[in-house]
């Protein structure tokens, strides 16, 4: 079995709303002329680096981040 036979069925076993949003994805991947695969648009990418050159955005370090998302997931 190929990793992409293993990855679709972990995909089918997951929720119809959840596998949608993984075909959504996917289909940005595959449709993405230069192969970055990137699911921002140009506009939010602007943002994103903007804020990152912007010292009074408030930074967190990767254990923060991660903290965070567990926290949220535990609720």
């Amino acid at each position: 079995m190929t990793k992409l036979d293993l990855l679709l069925d972990r995909i089918r076993k997951l929720p119809t709303e959840r596998q949608e949003a993984v075909a959504v994805q996917i289909d940005l991947l595959l449709d993405d002329e230069e192969g970055g695969g990137s699911l921002l648009t140009d506009e939010q990418w602007a943002e994103v680096e903007a804020a990152l050159t912007d010292e009074a955005e408030p930074v967190s370090t990767h254990e923060e981040v991660f903290a965070r998302l567990r926290n949220q997931a535990a609720k």
